[in-house]
């Protein structure tokens, strides 16, 4: 797995270490096992060396445990660690449209769940090498014994693992099951958050969701009681071949070869001990059936780690334009569920500096649509892109997308400005919160707001306020002034929108409110994603009642 191997990669040194310092463990535990052996053989000659050697074994095995315990601790942290932020910085490299294809469920089950299950996994990897060092100083200590015997044992050892490895493949069917099925319970469960108000008002509604909800948590805790029964009894029947192999060796071995009762005996314990570090592979085992499924729902995603996204090979920012234009610019989509996907264009406008466009139109008209292709959110299926004359390539986009301050419809507020540093921010904000009549509920210290649980029209408000704090050359409002009273729609339109301009900033504003076109220096309207119609209104801003 790729995803396993980028882990690896990136912890490789930890890991390694790890498995050294949990395989002098192992060894120190055979060896103890050895010198007890030795002194039950003959209890009254054991030497003070032998005692010594026992004592010294003891401390090597606790002050290595200790060790392997807290590397594999910090393997565990570092690696859930990297894999967390590596994909959050893959996501937020993946394009727009691609992570809306994907589904905000499956990225946070990924973000989630994923994570865990693999790292899990991963951090098995340094108790693997304990565990097989241990086996493999067992097997020789056996061949010391007897070399013959250590032959049937292995032997057995194949045979019960092979048992094993078939029995568990029957699990894995359950394992995947659960794991997509998985992404559609996220899904239900953000639903239940997201849609509580809703539901709690329609009864009939709440009851068919939550049998719809029943249903898939049914069929996810099916698949996993499943999958992991099947694992359980695939390892029992594991453990079940070593009694067996015991069983052979002490009752039908000395019929076929003559063998000592202290061999027999040190055989049986040695293969008793050796079955706890087996049992423990054997248990590792369905949890890398888990995290396969993980990792391979992850790479399924387009999240790889290891591809280097071409947007973020170079960052050439732009501080200055003139005019930018779509030539035959065209994008289609379809989103998860959609019979039928919805093209754009093809586009063929300009936007010069300085002035104010209003984008009219329809809803499903390719308003928003539009206005992630302008702001570079969107790629071109077809046409260009271009600033300047000059196309906008992969290493431009980037620098290309700092043009522009944008408030979306649906837009995420954070509680703190994070990116602005300039001097007297906190200043800055507390003046525009005036202005936006929001000094009364919200303050403003060390670029942070003390809240941003306020109604919908003033959260568009403390957005605005983001957006001017920026202050980029180019604005982009998604029906901002729809969520706000008639007394602040008009001061959008009436003031601030002309402030912006006499500032030489260029705004573009989807709205329907056609009793301020005139506010516009141009007015475009889509209709199933073509332009019909561009115009200026030359009717003066009215005053609403």
């Amino acid at each position: 797995m790729r995803l396993m191997v980028w882990l690896l990669k990136a912890s490789w040194r930890i890991a390694l270490l790890a498995a050294l310092v949990g395989g002098l463990c192992g060894a120190a535990s055979v060896g103890l096992v050895a010198l007890m052996l030795r002194a039950l053989r003959a209890p009254d000659a054991a030497p003070a060396t032998l005692v010594g050697l026992y004592a010294g074994l003891c401390v090597v095995i606790l002050l290595s445990r200790i060790g392997s315990q807290l590397l594999i601790s910090r393997l565990t942290q570092d690696s859930m660690s990297q894999l967390r932020l590596q994909l959050c910085r893959r996501v937020l490299e993946t394009p727009l449209a691609q992570l809306e294809e994907i589904g905000e469920h499956r990225l946070v089950a990924a973000l989630t769940g994923d994570v865990t299950t693999v790292t899990r996994a991963l951090n098995g990897i340094p108790g693997l090498g304990i565990n097989l060092m241990i086996l493999g100083c067992g097997t020789l200590y056996l061949g010391v014994l007897s070399l013959t015997l250590m032959v049937a044992a292995v032997l057995f050892s194949a045979v019960g693992m092979a048992s094993y490895w078939y029995s568990a493949r029957a699990a894995r069917k359950y394992v995947r099951r659960a794991r997509d099925e998985h992404d559609v319970l996220h899904k239900h469960l953000q639903q239940v958050m997201a849609g509580v108000k809703e539901l709690k008002i329609h009864r009939e509604r709440r009851q068919a969701f939550l049998r719809q909800l029943e249903r898939v948590d049914a069929t996810v805790r099916e698949s996993q009681f499943l999958g992991d029964g099947l694992q359980n009894a695939a390892t029992s029947w594991g453990r079940l071949t070593f009694f067996f192999a015991i069983g052979l060796l002490l009752f039908l071995w000395p019929r076929i070869q003559s063998v000592d009762v202290a061999t027999l005996t040190g055989y049986a314990l040695t293969i008793l001990y050796l079955m706890g570090p087996l049992e423990q592979i054997m248990g590792w085992l369905p949890v890398m059936g888990w995290a396969s499924a993980s990792a391979a729902k992850i790479e399924s995603l387009g999240l790889l780690l290891d591809k280097a996204d071409e947007e973020c090979l170079e960052f050439r920012p732009r501080t200055a334009w003139e005019q930018i234009e779509f030539r035959g610019v065209t994008h289609a989509y379809r989103r998860e569920g959609q019979t039928h996907g919805f093209t754009l264009g093809p586009l063929d406008l300009t936007l010069r500096t300085g002035e104010i466009v209003f984008l009219i139109g329809g809803n499903g008209s390719g308003k928003t649509t539009l206005a992630k292709l302008l702001t570079g959110l969107y790629l071109p299926a077809d046409g260009a892109l271009c600033a300047d004359g000059q196309p906008i390539t992969a290493t431009e986009r980037e620098g290309y997308r700092q043009l522009f301050s944008v408030v979306f419809d649906d837009g995420v507020l954070f509680d703190s400005l994070w990116g602005l540093k300039a001097d007297g921010l906190d200043e800055r904000a507390q003046s525009y919160l005036r202005e936006l009549e929001l000094n009364h509920l919200v303050t403003v210290t060390d670029g942070s707001f003390s809240t941003i649980r306020l109604s919908r029209g003033q959260r568009k408000r403390l957005a605005l306020l983001t957006a001017y704090l920026e202050d980029r050359p180019i604005y982009v409002f998604d029906e901002w002034a729809a969520d706000q009273d008639p007394v602040f729609r008009r001061v959008f339109y009436e003031h601030l929108l002309p402030e912006l301009k006499s500032r030489g900033k260029t705004v573009v504003a989807i709205t329907h409110d056609d009793r301020y076109f005139a506010a516009a220096d141009r007015i475009i309207k889509l209709e199933e994603g073509r332009v019909v119609e561009s115009f200026r209104h030359e009717r003066s801003p009215g005053v609403e009642g």
